[in-house]
């Protein structure tokens, strides 16, 4: 009886202890919080001091599905857009557990179109703006219509796409107020206003392009393409291509108002409507060259340069930026005919908020947006999709660097710079293989002028501002395409501009220049 009673205690213990080891093995595979991250919690053996090893996640923690939206400035990209958007979202769902409606807008109607949304506080995730153009950065800001993006936002949602910025350019996206609203779209960030020449002209008219160094040089060879060339539109220009004026001796500041000469120790300040009086020789020389017929004459209404250039018969047209090979992209804007950047102007450095994606204050996923912005800035694979389409469906890859666009394949948006990071873009062919070198070295090679980092904070003068602009839209267009007499227009452009309130945007944009200057230590 003793024994049976012995017996029956090590059975007990025995599965006690088989109770205990399936416990401990159940609690091991349990420590997952509910939606599959590991909590993190240090385990260890219950019979040893060792610790026991951790499962290794096994990829990130599960996500809500987020339905976002992209508005951006686009040309046409084709059939193919949905097919292209399709292939995204299967590729993001894996990424982010994240769709997104792409809302690509013609470049004349991009601006119209986000103010109504935002003014009516419609809600969309992601935009593309620059520091002066399309959605202008500090105007937005001071309207409160981007989300500000904090470093601790950054750090945790696009920590890769910030590791690929130098330090040094950050500032440059830091608003009035020192807060950052947008991300950098990283590529080059120098300025070299060029023109635009067809090399089959420069041929066969044997043009020396080194005796090209302002707008003023171009006209004999403008009055040949005009007398020889039927059909060929000598200077092609419309609303979103004027502005070859430049004067080599002056350096702008902020876009708005004010400037100031270079090689000027007291650093002089020209206000706006000086620099507009300056300027007459350049809307005569205008004029006269629309009356010779040199520039198309629907210039003052066509929306759109890229319209009129597709069909490839533009001679001469105007670049603001020209970047290193970026006459691949424009060979295909001008209808496949090869063309010669012929620089006018120095290289500035511009900084890199010339374009960037913000996110909008409507926005109910920013932390997903920004994912998106990390994945657009270093996902090479979504960056060439995105920018390219669909491997076999409307490109060729040549090999690791090389790919080249298929004719008319149903998706050919041309707007690289607006999607991403552009260092991780396949080169096209034309384009040199050190391309994105030479980009690198433009950028820590150009004039960094006094003024960079200078921005206006526009609140005290912001209905000056929009009343100033509605003004230049009323005269500067008729004037820059020279469709008609500076003599009789240009006293009345100046007379509405100080009546809409020029005078006090040059005065406070001088007072706070001369701050930022002083600040610097530099007056």
């Amino acid at each position: 009886m003793k024994m049976r009673q012995t017996n029956v205690m090590k059975l007990c213990v025995f599965l006690l202890c088989l109770a205990l080891i399936a416990a401990c093995s159940n609690n091991a595979g349990n420590n997952k919080n509910t939606n599959g991250a590991q909590t993190g919690e240090n385990t260890k053996s219950t019979t040893t001091n060792e610790p026991v090893k951790e499962e290794e996640p096994t990829g990130t923690p599960e996500l809500p599905e987020a339905k976002l939206t992209f508005y951006y400035p686009s040309n046409p990209a084709g059939a193919d857009q949905k097919t292209v958007q399709d292939e995204i979202n299967k590729y993001l769902k894996e990424k982010i557990n994240a769709t997104v409606d792409l809302k690509p807008l013609s470049f004349d109607e991009y601006d119209t179109k986000l103010n109504a949304m935002m003014a009516a506080g419609e809600a969309f995730d992601l935009a593309w703006s620059s520091r002066y153009w399309l959605l202008p950065y500090q105007g937005n800001v001071d309207k409160g219509a981007f989300l500000e993006l904090t470093d601790d936002m950054i750090n945790q949602y696009a920590p890769e796409a910030r590791k690929n910025i130098p330090d040094k350019f950050w500032p440059d996206m830091k608003a009035v107020d020192g807060k950052v609203y947008g991300f950098p779209i990283y590529q080059v960030a120098a300025k070299t206003k060029s023109l635009i020449i067809q090399k089959q002209y420069i041929d066969k008219y044997k043009l020396d392009v080194s005796t090209i160094q302002s707008y003023k040089d171009l006209e004999p060879f403008l009055k040949q393409l005009k007398d020889n060339e039927k059909g060929v539109i000598p200077f092609g220009m419309a609303q979103n291509s004027w502005g070859i004026y430049v004067d080599r001796n002056r350096v702008g500041a902020d876009g708005l108002a004010v400037t100031y000469q270079k090689d000027d120790a007291t650093f002089k300040n020209l206000t706006e409507i000086q620099m507009i009086e300056d300027k007459k020789e350049y809307y005569d020389t205008m004029h006269a060259w629309y009356k010779a017929g040199y520039i198309n004459k629907d210039a003052p209404v066509l929306k759109n340069i890229n319209d009129l250039k597709a069909k490839g018969n533009v001679a001469v047209g105007i670049e603001f930026t020209s970047k290193p090979g970026g006459e691949v992209d424009e060979k295909n804007v001008n209808g496949g005919n090869e063309v010669v950047y012929v620089p006018i102007s120095d290289s500035y450095f511009t900084g890199i908020s010339s374009a960037m994606h913000v996110i909008s204050k409507t926005s109910k996923n920013p932390e997903r947006t920004l994912m998106l912005i990390n994945l657009l800035n270093t996902d090479k694979y979504l960056y060439n999709l995105i920018c390219n389409g669909i491997e076999g469906k409307h490109y060729t890859k040549k090999d690791d660097l090389y790919m080249e666009p298929i004719k008319d394949s149903g998706y050919a948006p041309n707007v690289d710079w607006v999607f991403g990071n552009q260092f991780n873009a396949f080169l096209k062919p034309g384009q040199s293989q050190d391309v994105w070198e030479r980009t690198v070295q433009l950028n820590d090679s150009a004039l960094v002028a006094e003024s960079y980092g200078f921005s206006v904070n526009q609140e005290s003068i912001k209905s000056e501002i929009a009343n100033v602009q509605a003004t230049k839209e009323e005269f500067q267009l008729a004037l820059e395409t020279g469709a008609v007499d500076p003599k009789d227009l240009l006293p009345k452009f100046i007379d509405k501009l100080k009546a809409s309130g020029q005078d006090k945007i040059d005065k406070e944009a001088t007072a706070q220049w001369e701050a930022f200057l002083k600040e610097k230590g530099v007056k």
